[in-house]
């Protein structure tokens, strides 16, 4: 009987233990060479869109209606499916371009877009729909998705100037100490401008004089006492009003005005009157009195940062909606600017009413 032979292990010699090495190290560049180009070639593929529907009902029967929650991530492609139930409706997105045609019933139509950076949009309609047009709002939140837990803020532009808020008290009644007794026409002031500085800046003037704090009266008392302009102390109270007027238009621009007035008539007028006389076809469902924005002495003691505040803030317990989420900040102090042509074309005197809550 041949006894066996105990089996030979293989000697594992430093050369055979690099080799391994090289070729388990070779393996693992290979691979991770595999997962990076699987993660290029992914990130190639179209993103799925993320699905969101928005029903329109009149303002007085619910608005806007969502089945699920309006929360994206920024970044991610949306698909937003618009209909009518009745009514009908356009939409924006404020702060962004995003902007639907008119949705009536059965005609639905669907927002394709990226979503924005993160925050809080407010969703309006921009086309009047009926009684309470102004209700029409909802949010669409989009979070960060690298921090989807970080808190979300309404998205508003920055502040054009550094306001004083809680001294300007917008609140409370800011009665004039002076007001014109006619219509002041910008035309009249712009001839006696010529005549008074020749080519000097007439916006530069109201810089001077402390705009955007310095209220209409404020400013003419200035004028009054020649502390502005050179002899504008000589000059008629009428001239002096058809002269502040003038830098008034000059101070707020052309273009604003002209869309200062489009963003009254479609959002303001409602309420306010067409003519700012407070007696629009909803005034008499608003909870608060609507101001008569000619009524000389309030209007012309309202220095513009307080008509900007107010507008932007809303009218708390008015029924008058936060436009500064809405609006952009070259729109709000359009629309500030665009206030003063009822006091400049169309002054009413009389007394400021006791129980008017200034919207």
């Amino acid at each position: 009987m041949v006894g066996s032979q105990p089996l030979r292990r293989p000697l594992i010699t430093p050369q055979r233990l690099l080799l391994s090495l090289i070729r388990l190290g070779s393996l693992l560049a290979l691979l991770g060479i595999a997962i990076l180009f699987a993660q290029q070639w992914r990130s190639t593929l179209p993103v799925a869109p993320v699905e969101l529907r928005l029903r329109a009902y009149l303002p007085i029967n619910g608005g806007w209606v969502n089945a699920e929650p309006l929360r994206v991530e920024s970044g991610q492609p949306v698909r937003l499916h618009l209909s009518a139930v009745e009514g009908a409706h356009a939409l924006h997105i404020a702060h962004t371009d995003i902007t639907s045609a008119i949705i009536s019933p059965g005609s639905p139509q669907v927002l394709e877009f990226n979503a924005p950076a993160p925050g809080r949009y407010v969703l309006a309609c921009t086309l009047w729909c009926g009684l309470d047009h102004w209700r029409m709002r909802t949010v669409l939140e989009v979070i960060d998705p690298t921090d989807p837990h970080a808190p979300l803020q309404y998205v508003q532009d920055e502040p054009r100037y550094t306001l004083p808020m809680e001294q300007l008290m917008i609140d409370d009644p800011h009665p004039a100490d002076v007001w014109p007794e006619g219509p002041a026409h910008a035309a009249d002031g712009e001839v006696l401008w010529g005549v008074l500085t020749g080519d000097a800046d007439p916006a530069a003037i109201l810089d001077e004089a402390g705009w955007p704090l310095r209220s209409p009266s404020e400013v003419y008392q200035l004028l009054e006492r020649g502390d502005l302009l050179a002899d504008a102390d000589t000059i008629s109270a009428q001239d002096r009003w058809a002269l502040l007027a003038f830098l008034w238009e000059m101070k707020i621009g052309e273009d604003a005005l002209a869309r200062g007035e489009s963003i009254y008539t479609q959002e303001c007028a409602s309420c306010h009157g067409v003519d700012g006389s407070g007696n629009g076809f909803e005034s008499a469902r608003s909870p608060a009195i609507e101001p008569d924005l000619r009524l000389a002495p309030s209007a012309a003691g309202a220095s513009p940062a307080q008509y900007y505040a107010k507008i932007a803030r809303g009218g708390m317990g008015t029924g008058m909606p936060n436009w500064g989420t809405f609006l952009s900040e070259t729109e709000l102090w359009a629309v500030t600017g665009y206030l003063y042509k009822f006091l400049f074309d169309d002054p009413v005197d009389g007394e400021i009413p006791a129980s008017e809550h200034q919207h």
